[in-house]
């Protein structure tokens, strides 16, 4: 019996782990536990961190896109260029406001917001991305093609009113008083003072008049609009005339439990003496640094924008208004090369005296657009371990605008 009662205690001793059994395999869990955390969290980090690099460059890019195709477009005149539009000397077609203060930035030190950026504005005639087709021509029965030719009477004030068929009602409410249309039978811009009402389908219908903004864009007519009347079918292009572009950092609040977020604007409205935006749109967020720079001399030298060669570059000192950076581009124009030949195209060595200077000389423009990430963080800060910092990248694009160096002469 009793050796029977100690087989039994044998038997379930084997069948256990012991205390000490319990514990080193404990220890041997933590540890390896601890070293998978690590690499988990190595892991994470690396993801989230690369996610919002990407995502900066990302916006960096569509930035650059937008500008880039939009700033093609400055100095677009459509009209006779052998009449161009005066110029009102406060507000000239092109220029660059170096530096200029960042609305609604933050004082508050270490928060690294941007304090000061430049600003690029231009004059553009921006027809709508779509055409209409012309389907009531007024009260009047239409003339045909040779009569429109020959037509030197104004039509009757009952021609004034216009039904044209846009295709589809999203392009119909984007017409609005205030745009110019031009007929494709006769192709005389005309002014829209009156819309009948809104649109609810493809159609809609305008009433002519004079153009207040005549005299800015060198387009229209100040009294009765219309030389001839015009033949049902023809096709309308829809114009915003005499328009003024501006792009430019400012601190915006997208999240309204949120602070400001440093953004690329674009805002866009009339020509006039002073730039008063009719339209504002966001192009990207976090943008941390946008410059921008002109060059005569196919990019030797560049007047105004960012010193690249600085580490981290800064932006260029000694320019604080458009005044400096126009003065520099004219020395750079009035440079003689080793053929003796002046940097600028015959006849055009300057600026001044011209105000639609751009039209006739042809400058490289740059920009420099820097984003950053969306969180500080302490994997982008040079001391890691006691502080935290954003991940920037900076984009520079160069080009010629494309209606800069068409001479209007």
């Amino acid at each position: 019996m009793g050796f029977h009662m100690s087989k039994c205690r044998l038997q379930s001793h084997g069948q256990g782990f012991s205390l000490v059994e319990l514990l080193v395999a404990l220890v041997f869990t933590g540890v390896l536990m601890a070293g998978m955390a690590v690499v988990f969290k190595t892991s994470l980090t690396t993801f989230v961190t690369s996610g919002e690099v990407i995502s900066s460059s990302r916006r960096n890019r569509m930035a650059g896109d937008l500008l880039y195709d939009d700033i093609h477009n400055a100095g677009m005149y459509l009209f006779d260029l052998s009449t161009p539009p005066p110029v009102m000397p406060s507000n000239p077609p092109f220029y660059i406001l170096p530096n200029q203060p960042v609305e609604n930035a933050s004082t508050t030190p270490g928060n690294d917001d941007p304090q000061t950026a430049d600003e690029v504005y231009f004059y553009q005639d921006d027809p709508l991305p779509f055409e209409g087709k012309l389907v009531v021509p007024g009260s009047s029965a239409p003339k045909s093609a040779s009569e429109l030719v020959l037509a030197d009477s104004a039509p009757a004030a009952t021609d004034l009113t216009y039904t044209i068929d846009c295709t589809n009602l999203a392009y119909a409410k984007n017409v609005k008083v205030g745009q110019s249309l031009v007929f494709k039978d006769f192709f005389e811009s005309v002014y829209i003072t009156t819309i009948a009402s809104v649109p609810t389908d493809q159609y809609v219908t305008v009433t002519l008049g004079p153009d207040p903004k005549a005299s800015v864009t060198g387009r229209g007519y100040t009294g009765n609009p219309l030389k001839a009347r015009h033949l049902a079918g023809t096709g309308i292009v829809f114009l915003r005339l005499g328009q003024m572009v501006r792009y430019r950092i400012r601190m915006v609040q997208l999240d309204p439990l949120g602070g400001r977020i440093p953004c690329l604007v674009r805002d866009q409205g009339d020509y006039g003496g002073t730039f008063v935006p009719t339209t504002t749109d966001v192009i990207t967020e976090n943008v941390s640094g946008f410059r921008v720079a002109i060059s005569a001399n196919s990019g030797q030298n560049w007047v105004g924008g960012t010193d690249l060669s600085a580490t981290p570059p800064v932006p260029k000192s000694g320019y604080s208004n458009w005044a400096s950076i126009r003065s520099d581009l004219d020395a750079q124009l009035a440079t003689t090369s080793t053929s003796g030949k002046s940097v600028g195209r015959v006849g055009f060595t300057t600026t001044e005296g011209n105000d639609h200077w751009f039209r006739s000389i042809p400058v490289l423009v740059r920009t420099d657009i820097t984003t950053r990430t969306a969180t500080k963080r302490s994997e982008f800060s040079n001391t890691p371990t006691t502080s935290t910092a954003y991940r920037e990248q900076t984009q520079t694009l160069v080009f010629v605008p494309r209606h800069f160096g068409l001479s209007m002469k």
